[in-house]
C-alpha cells in the first residue's frame, strides 16, 4: 500500500489554472527530467515531496509542503468553510504523478532509495535512506518555476517562531507543471481539452519576471515553500477532478 494512502484529493475544490553552488533561475518555463523525488517530514511534522530535476541550465532541487503540520493536505476555502482547497505543494506533486504514470500521489509506490541531504548540524552532504517515489524517476515535464524575492528568516529563540531579519533572498518555486510532449495542464487535460492553451498565458504573464515577496516586519516571507533544500539523485539501493483512466495518453 502507498504511504501517500490517505492523502487523496477526494471532496477538495477543483484545481484552477491560475496565473500567478545555488543557482538561482529566472522565471520562465523548462523541460525537466525528473532524477529524485522522495518522501520527507520537517520537524514540525509536515509531509514532503523534494524534487531533484535536470533542466537544460542545470539541477533543481526543491522541497514541496504537501501537508500542514497537522496532517491536512488542504486548508478550507476563507469564503466558503465547507471547501478544501489543495496545498499548492500537493497539487504541484500529485499532478507531476499523474502526468507521469497516470496514477495521482495517494497511489504511488515507494523504494528506500539512499540520497544525499545537507545536514544542517554537520553542515555538509550526508547519505541518508529515503522512500522514493521510483516511478517518476526518469520521466519528463514542464516547470513552470519563479524568481522571487523573499524575506531571510531566523528563528526567534523566545518564541520558536521565525521570523524576517530585515535582509532578504532570492528564491526559485515552481508554480506550476506541464505535460510532456502536449504542454498540456492536468486541468486542460481534465476539462478534455486537445491543444494547450495555459503553457503559452502563464509565459506572456511571467516569463523574466522577478515577484517581490519581501513582506518586512510581517513574519513568514514565502513560509512553506522553500525554493532550494538539498537533494540529490540516488546513489544506491489534486484537485477534486474524478480519476478518469489514461490523461495524457488516449491513443
Amino acid at each position: 500500500m502507498s504511504i501517500f494512502s490517505n492523502l487523496t484529493s477526494e471532496g477538495h475544490e477543483e484545481k484552477q489554472d491560475r496565473l500567478g553552488g545555488f543557482q538561482i533561475f529566472d522565471t520562465d518555463i523548462y523541460p525537466a527530467t525528473i532524477k529524485a523525488a522522495y518522501a520527507g517530514k520537517s520537524a514540525g511534522g509536515a509531509q514532503s515531496v523534494t524534487l531533484v530535476a535536470e533542466l537544460p541550465t542545470g539541477e533543481y532541487n526543491e522541497t514541496l509542503y504537501i501537508t500542514k503540520k497537522t496532517g491536512e493536505n488542504y486548508f478550507l476555502n476563507p469564503n466558503d468553510k465547507s471547501k478544501k482547497v489543495p496545498m499548492m505543494g500537493f497539487a504541484i506533486v500529485d499532478d507531476l504523478c499523474l502526468m507521469t504514470t497516470d496514477k495521482p500521489l495517494a497511489e504511488q509506490d515507494t523504494e528506500e532509495k539512499v540520497v544525499k541531504i545537507y545536514d544542517y548540524d554537520e553542515k555538509k552532504d550526508l547519505p541518508k535512506s529515503v522512500p522514493m517515489l521510483v516511478d517518476l524517476i526518469g520521466k519528463t515535464v514542464f516547470l513552470a518555476i519563479v524568481r522571487q524575492n523573499v524575506d531571510k528568516n531566523a528563528k526567534n529563540e523566545s518564541t520558536g517562531e521565525y521570523e524576517p531579519t530585515g535582509e532578504t533572498r532570492e528564491e526559485n518555486v515552481i508554480e506550476k507543471v506541464f505535460h510532456d510532449p502536449s504542454k498540456m495542464s492536468v486541468v486542460e487535460a481534465q476539462q478534455g481539452a486537445t491543444e494547450p492553451v495555459f503553457y503559452d498565458k502563464w509565459l506572456q504573464k511571467n516569463k523574466g519576471n522577478t515577484r517581490n515577496k519581501v513582506k518586512g516586519g510581517n513574519a513568514g516571507g514565502n513560509a512553506g515553500r522553500p525554493g532550494q533544500a538539498g537533494g540529490g539523485a540516488p546513489t544506491s539501493g489534486a484537485g477534486g477532478a474524478k480519476k478518469t483512466g489514461s490523461l495524457f495518453n488516449k491513443g
